[in-house]
């Protein structure tokens, strides 16, 4: 490894820069243990650090897999930008689910992306059937001739937001539902601003409709994708669906 690289790579894990998982792997001497770059536990002196190629080499000089990042299981998430009537989307998918439709534009774009990579793996732009299987079901949707998707999703997060995410999904087509009556139905009142905050958090924006979630007085309330999205999206489904 050049002088260079070594710099680069040491870099990249100081950084847990996520961009990184799947290039290298870190063999830390000490612990016997290999995490990815991304991997966010206490670093270790750099002395006590080893960068591999991957994990097999890293399992044939007998160390293990750390069990907070899971290095053998980061996988590549291909993504993409869509236009949609209500602007640019990126969605993202793994060979099995989707899993990231945000709004480039919002200001916690670059986090969520940073949530996807270490969740999942690296991302790389590029097409796959799954992605053109979403872009499909998200026009039927916007063209008023889809209520639901039925596309495989991977959602991970903490136990409380899975909780607010699930109930997002049981919100029917054309209605909503207040913030403080989300937080009493996932048995968090008077959290409803922790609520807010899960909602916010949704990485798959409409498959996971955040966007029926609207405030107790009847107004819109905040949307990652600007108010004025917001308020389409509910319009579009309040006309009801397209019959042929």
């Amino acid at each position: 490894m050049s002088t260079e690289q070594q710099a680069e790579f040491e870099r990249a894990f100081a950084n847990s820069d996520p961009a990184y998982d799947r290039r290298f792997v870190v063999a830390v001497r000490t612990t016997g243990i290999y995490c990815r770059p991304s991997c966010r536990v206490r670093k270790p002196y750099l002395r006590n650090v080893t960068f591999m190629a991957d994990a097999a080499a890293a399992r044939a000089a007998g160390y293990r897999a750390c069990l907070r990042c899971h290095p053998d299981e980061a996988t590549t998430v291909t993504i993409r930008t869509i236009d949609t009537p209500i602007g640019p989307m990126t969605i993202g998918a793994t060979e099995g689910a989707v899993v990231m439709a945000e709004f480039p534009s919002r200001a916690m774009m670059a986090a969520q992306l940073a949530s996807v990579r270490r969740r999942f793996g690296p991302t790389a732009e590029g097409d796959s059937p799954l992605l053109r299987c979403t872009e499909t079901q998200l026009a039927e949707y916007f063209a008023g001739r889809r209520r639901t998707f039925d596309l495989p999703i991977d959602a991970p997060g903490s136990p409380f937001q899975e909780r607010v995410w699930a109930e997002l999904r049981l919100i029917p087509y054309g209605q909503t539902l207040s913030y403080r009556d989300l937080a009493t139905t996932v048995d968090a009142a008077p959290g409803w601003r922790a609520v807010g905050r899960a909602n916010g958090a949704n990485r798959l924006a409409i498959i996971i409709p955040c966007h029926r979630v609207i405030a107790t007085g009847g107004g819109l309330g905040g949307y990652g994708g600007g108010v004025a999205a917001k308020r389409f999206l509910l319009d579009l489904e309040r006309r009801g669906p397209v019959t042929r």
